[in-house]
């Protein structure tokens, strides 16, 4: 029986030791290369990426010499490598080597996997050991079935020589297990940087304000100070926001605590100011536990005849209800229009009756509200 020796048992040790480490994380498949190459030496090491629904694979790590049509060939008899059907007819996902399925007068005589492959690269053996991301259901090869979500990611050694060992299998075997946990954690890892990266661009474009949970400020950028001068003449020097603000902030928690989630539709804070608006938006950001604030400027929407014309009222309804919207009363709108006094109310009434409001503030929040330009 093989047994790994007091050497390789320290060199796996170590290797396991530093793989936590965020930055071996981040470069989670050079990495592994790097230090399984160190244990168990090859000619040519790789970390592939291999997707069984359409039969890509995909280098994450290493550098594979060029065989011709090397992609097409791969696509073409994917499943007609042993190790594919270890994996998908047995679930076997433990190390093996090409010698395994085929001995050397056999594997020269497959024009599959030798002639059209390995021969270019001067490989008689090859191990592999899988690591398994997603395995839903076993398939039948022979019945041309394939499982819908497997992928793969997995360390290839090859060697010009069939000379891998049951040493070589047990190392990585043992390694096995310790290597998907890392895998998963780099995957997470990567998903929060990225998910952390676009946050921060979102705080940055609009203006983002970071609240913790007790209602204290724990991260303004540049942008939203300015605007929080801007809007509320307000300048930041620690840890509240301006109080107008705040009140507004404490009412979103509020909503936030009694139905424990936060709507995308949720109306955003509006402040109107010199012709132009600020967008206040509400949000949690569930990684970190806090609440987020993006602030947005834009120019004050416009309302004009055109856009009250599309709310079905004809083109004189649509001056009327214009000049309402402006603040000018009934005689003034008349000498605006050349119209008598009569004419403007008679246009009043059918614009309530076609908008069914029955006063002059209402049809002008209805027209707004219609129009999109008042949540």
């Amino acid at each position: 029986m093989t047994r790994l020796s007091n050497s390789d048992y320290q060199n796996v040790l170590a290797f396991l030791h530093d793989l936590y480490i965020p930055d071996n994380l981040r470069n989670f498949p050079t990495y592994v290369l790097e230090e399984i190459s160190k244990l168990i030496p090859s000619e040519i090491p790789l970390y592939t990426s291999s997707n069984y629904s359409n039969f890509e694979v995909h280098i994450m790590a290493g550098e594979p010499p060029n065989v011709p049509n090397a992609e097409v060939h791969i696509k073409q008899h994917f499943c007609e490598h042993p190790f594919v059907s270890q994996h998908i007819e047995k679930s076997d996902f433990s190390a093996c080597k090409l010698s395994d399925f085929l001995s050397e007068a056999e594997l020269h005589k497959s024009e599959v996997i030798y002639q059209n492959f390995l021969r270019f690269m001067d490989i008689e053996d090859t191990m592999l050991l899988a690591l398994p991301q997603t395995f839903d259901t076993a398939f039948s090869i022979n019945e041309d079935q394939f499982a819908k979500t497997i992928r793969i990611e997995g360390i290839q050694l090859c060697r010009s020589q069939r000379t891998f060992t049951e040493r070589d299998r047990i190392i990585l075997n043992c390694l096995q297990p310790h290597l998907i946990r890392a895998q998963q954690t780099a995957h997470n890892l990567s998903r929060k940087e990225k998910e952390h990266q676009q946050l921060q661009h979102s705080l940055n474009r609009f203006g983002g304000i970071a609240i913790s949970k007790d209602g204290y400020v724990q991260l303004m950028t540049p942008k939203a100070e300015q605007l929080l001068w801007q809007y509320f003449s307000f300048k930041y020097l620690g840890k509240f926001l301006p109080e107008h603000l705040q009140r507004w902030v404490s009412y979103q928690k509020s909503l936030f605590s009694k139905e424990g989630t936060l709507s995308k539709l949720r109306v955003p804070l509006i402040i109107e100011k010199d012709g132009k608006q600020l967008n206040v938006r509400f949000l949690y950001d569930l990684a970190q536990d806090q609440y987020l604030l993006l602030l947005e400027e834009q120019q004050q929407p416009k309302l004009s005849i055109e856009d009250l014309e599309l709310l079905g009222l004809s083109k004189r309804e649509a001056e009327v209800l214009y000049w309402v919207a402006q603040g000018k009363e009934n005689p003034d709108i008349a000498k605006t229009l050349h119209v008598g006094v009569a004419t403007i109310r008679k246009h009043l009434e059918n614009i309530y009756h076609k908008l069914g409001v029955n006063t002059r503030a209402t049809a002008v929040v209805e027209a707004l509200k219609r129009l999109g330009i008042l949540h």
